[in-house]
């Protein structure tokens, strides 16, 4: 599983700036303010020496740019920000730790979908208007516009009416595996089933061309998907964030 972890770690590259700093990475999009995932920094326990140095240096970084110093934790430093709570909390920062569910592409699907979905390759308007703008996601607009320009991006939506009401997209990076990075829905468009669809079309690509691909579900629903889509648990890793609180 460790590709797919540092992928984990390494990902917004696929579409933010990415500033390397000795004890990790500074991720920066001031076109994107809004997208947690496009700007915070990524630490690694084993690269920090000076701690109170490095979270001032966090702080001081997005502050002076405007923004709100965000922190995520290195996923291989498993419960780490536990540990850490406390100095954290002195830096001027709120700290909490989520459980991410990994799960392993290891079957065949086992979803019946009926519903049009097609393989998308380059950025068209009406994907803002009818999917991020009407499932009260914005800013996931410039991700998806940066991730559509990158030839390792597999993007797939689901189309009612000929409008695109749904998407799944991910990455196969340079090790050659495949991280899922996004699943949504249109409001008004959920409970059709287009969920599964959706991850049946990308599964189903991921198995033909035999690339290897996990992800963690962001709740029960879209897990029961990624069962019935050939998914299995494997471990459950404790990710660390922190958000400035001054």
């Amino acid at each position: 599983m460790h590709p797919f972890y540092r992928e984990e770690d390494l990902f917004p590259r696929e579409f933010t700036q990415a500033i390397e700093r000795p004890w990790g990475v500074l991720y920066h999009n001031p076109d994107n303010p809004d997208s947690y995932d496009s700007n915070h920094a990524l630490i690694y326990r084993d690269r920090v020496e000076n701690l109170p140095a490095v979270l001032r240096e966090i702080a001081d970084f997005y502050l002076s740019r405007g923004g709100r110093p965000i922190i995520y934790q290195s996923i291989l430093d498993d419960g780490w920000f536990g540990d850490i709570a406390g100095d954290l909390a002195a830096a001027g920062y709120r700290s909490w730790q989520e459980a991410q569910h990994w799960m392993l592409l290891d079957s065949d699907s086992a979803i019946r979908a009926t519903a049009d979905v097609r393989r998308v390759t380059a950025w068209t308007d009406d994907l803002a208007t009818h999917l991020y703008e009407a499932a009260g996601e914005p800013w996931e607009i410039a991700v998806a516009k940066r991730q559509l320009e990158n030839p390792n991006t597999l993007y797939f939506a689901a189309y009612e009416d000929d409008k695109p009401v749904g998407a799944i997209y991910g990455h196969v990076n340079d090790e050659g595996v495949c991280r899922i990075d996004y699943l949504l829905v249109a409001t008004a468009h959920r409970g059709k089933g287009l969920g599964r669809a959706l991850t049946h079309a990308f599964v189903r690509h991921c198995r033909e061309n035999r690339i290897p691909c996990a992800l963690w579900p962001d709740g029960d629903t879209p897990r029961r998907i990624y069962e019935e889509a050939g998914f299995r648990y494997v471990c459950t890793m404790m990710a660390g964030r922190a958000s400035w609180n001054q």
